[in-house]
């Protein structure tokens, strides 16, 4: 189970729900992980703090209380269930407050500022056609002079064709608060996304940043998606679609490898 998957589980593991097996794999990758183990430690902090403010006494305090006892009435049922729900909900929302939600799972990379999860929404938008390319073309050339002059970092050409991949187009967009360029195209006839980034942008995702430490080419799978990160020269490199993952890395491999400047 890659990182994504585990942090999914999460409540299953804090709860102390699910089965014997999940327990034992998230145990294992908490051991070895030490971001998803200081993730795991602040939501289990939080969720301590919150079920604790819940469950202190309430005040119904003297003003009320003499009211009733003038009018000899009791406060009906109804409305210290309110009392109670209002309480709870200015409790959760002082907690935000203090934490702020994108605090929740801080350690440098919040959870919807996972590189795997960005990148596979972006190539699902682009491959279903709900996002317009912006650059069409099926030239390398012209792709390549395309998004020189559309980002300020280094980028090289598209793969050959030889690597199985057959550009569509480009474009720009935002991975977290990087920069990024895409390319598009298709492996087999199945639509294909590269995502190019400055190397200097690995730092904003900690969880890629620790795998490419320990491995040349990271690959892990979101959702339906497989997908094969690595650094190429001066770019960080991903690339992701719904093929085997020998055919991601033949594509990444050949990334940048024409034989001019």
């Amino acid at each position: 189970m890659n990182c994504d998957e585990i942090r999914r589980h999460w409540s299953l593991y804090h709860d102390s729900e699910g089965d014997a097996e999940l327990h034992w794999q998230i145990s294992q990758h908490l051991e070895r992980c030490i971001p998803c183990a200081e993730w795991f430690a602040k939501q289990s902090r939080f969720e301590d703090l919150l079920v604790g403010k819940l469950r202190e006494p309430t005040e119904d305090g003297q003003v009320w209380s003499s009211v009733l006892a003038g009018a000899a009435l009791t406060r009906p049922k109804m409305a210290r269930r309110w009392l109670l729900f209002i309480l709870a909900a200015c409790a959760a929302t002082l907690l935000l407050a203090v934490f702020g939600p994108w605090r929740l799972g801080d350690i440098g990379e919040r959870p919807d500022q996972s590189l795997s999860a960005l990148t596979a929404n972006w190539h699902e938008r682009l491959s279903s056609g709900r996002l317009a390319i912006p650059f069409e073309s099926s030239s390398d050339m012209e792709v390549e002079d395309y998004l020189r002059s559309e980002v300020t970092f280094p980028v090289r050409c598209p793969p050959r064709q030889d690597s199985g991949f057959a550009v569509q187009g480009a474009g720009t967009c935002q991975l977290g608060s990087q920069s990024a360029a895409f390319v598009v195209g298709h492996v087999d006839q199945t639509p294909v996304s590269i995502f190019i980034l400055s190397r200097d942008s690995l730092p904003e995702f900690p969880h890629q940043q620790q795998a490419l430490r320990a491995e040349a080419i990271h690959r892990c799978r979101e959702g339906q998606h497989e997908l094969a990160l690595s650094v190429i020269d001066r770019n960080l490199v991903l690339v992701i679609g719904n093929v085997s993952q020998d055919r991601l890395l033949r594509v990444l491999r050949a990334y940048g490898t024409y034989p001019h400047g």
